[in-house]
């Protein structure tokens, strides 16, 4: 993947390694920007980058511990609920091949579902402090994590296989009170931290990639995706659909604590799905990950559960599971992820950032709508809704309305200062979206792209005042 990340990752990795190397929580150093949706992500990115100074080596360190993590979690999760131990090896070999995951490397989504799965753990050791910490860190890793973690949270009133004890009354309300002012412990204090000095209680992704109506939100967006990779989405929903089916045998047994974290888990997915797409959420390929990965989970554990093919299949099942998760994300090596739908490759986007300081003198650049690998491989700041703080609150603004939206905007950001527009003189266009008129300026340059989503295209280089 180090040479197919897409543009949204590198818009992770770029915003570490500027707070790693310069102390700005922002794309570039010295403009400050509250447009990063997972702290916890940008800090363990950052934090290892500060130390070792090779930002792509930490993206793949950080992959490798979440894929343990989240390995080791399913296959304690299998030992806990009494199932077959090879059901926490098919719930990793899902989860680590399924093309939707692979395909946001250098993102959060893979810290994402290490959370979940070791908070559904713990809550099913009825470990309540720690659950409700993880539920801070799920928060802190994306403010919409918090749905499925108070979903799974409920494990802590599932009882397993081994603990057969009652809980008083006075347990359980203890339990409901302690939970939520652990988590609020774990994650206010950033929140609180960025409302007064960032100008936002929540990141500004929440408003700028949510009421979105340049194209199909999280659920209308599948049918998009089959027609786009018909292989690597359906492979990527096929867990989602299966779990269903599981749900349906977890009902039948509910009495049995592994049914009832089966049904959590597919809880957990379709309740975080629907959030998304009631605040009509991009359809974007990482915000699935976490639904893939719950149902994936559900699914390997029912499989576990009976007398069903995995027990006797076992490592076999396994491996044949892996292989046809590698053969859905296409040969490699890679140079474009299985599921994306970027305007251009990541290599054309390196050469036009590493030929703009000799074209504009190292002036500001007002973006061509993606950013991310412009950032990363470049030194000239190319400015965007997700780079320039005043057109991030045009933007905000726009999409806030008038309702509860707009009013929960103005909350978010009572204590940000007038953001004043970055000048810049140049501007970066796509020449297929007709957005570059002859009249728009002087031409400086154009470079040829393509992308199997768009086909070819070019990126223009205008100067406009």
């Amino acid at each position: 993947m180090h040479r197919a990340l897409g543009d949204d990752a590198l818009i992770s990795v770029a915003f570490a390694r500027t707070l790693a190397r310069s102390g700005t929580w922002g794309l570039f150093p010295g403009i400050t920007s509250n447009t990063q949706t997972s702290p916890l992500n940008v800090w363990l990115l950052g934090g290892v980058t500060a130390v070792i100074g090779h930002p792509i080596v930490v993206v793949g360190g950080l992959l490798c511990i979440c894929s343990a993590s989240i390995g080791w979690a399913a296959t304690r999760l299998a030992e806990r609920l009494d199932v077959h131990p090879s059901a926490g090896w098919l719930a990793i070999a899902i989860i680590a091949t399924s093309p939707v995951m692979v395909s946001t490397v250098g993102l959060e989504t893979f810290l994402a579902v290490a959370v979940l799965l070791v908070l559904t753990l713990v809550a099913l050791e009825g470990r309540t402090v720690l659950t409700g910490a993880l539920c801070g860190l799920a928060v802190l890793t994306r403010p919409d994590l918090a749905i499925p973690a108070a979903v799974l949270a409920l494990a802590l009133f599932v009882r397993g296989t081994d603990d057969a004890r009652p809980r008083s009354a006075r347990t359980v309300a203890a339990q409901l009170i302690t939970l939520p002012v652990v988590a609020a412990a774990v994650a206010l204090p950033w929140h609180v931290w960025s409302w007064f000095h960032l100008g936002g209680f929540v990141p500004d992704t929440t408003f700028v990639r949510t009421a979105d109506a340049s194209g199909p939100t999280i659920l209308a967006a599948v049918p998009t995706w089959l027609a786009l990779y018909p292989v690597a989405a359906t492979a990527s929903a096929l867990p989602v659909a299966l779990a269903v089916a599981c749900a349906v045998w977890a009902v039948r047994r509910r009495r049995e604590p592994r049914a009832r974290v089966v049904l959590l888990l597919v809880a957990a997915s379709w309740a975080y799905l629907l959030a998304l797409a009631a605040i009509k959420a991009q359809g974007a390929g990482w915000y699935y990950g976490p639904a893939v990965a719950c149902s994936a989970t559900a699914v390997a554990l029912t499989a576990g559960a009976g007398r069903a093919w995995l027990p006797r299949a076992g490592l076999g099942a396994v491996l044949a599971t892996a292989t046809a998760g590698v053969l859905a994300a296409g040969p490699t090596p890679w140079t474009w992820a299985p599921l994306v739908v970027n305007f251009a490759r990541t290599e054309q986007y390196a050469a036009i950032a590493q030929d703009l300081p000799a074209l504009t003198g190292g002036e500001p650049v007002l973006g061509p709508g993606e950013v991310g690998a412009l950032a990363f491989y470049g030194t000239v700041p190319v400015l965007d809704f997700l780079t320039d703080p005043a057109i991030t609150e045009q933007q905000m603004r726009e999409r806030a309305g008038n309702g509860f939206r707009a009013t929960l905007l103005a909350w978010s950001a009572r204590h940000r200062p007038p953001a004043t527009p970055i000048p810049a003189r140049w501007r970066l266009t796509f020449a297929g979206d007709g957005s570059t008129p002859a009249s728009a300026g002087r031409v400086v340059r154009t470079w040829p792209i393509d992308s199997p989503t768009r086909g070819r295209d070019a990126v223009v280089l205008t100067e406009i005042g």
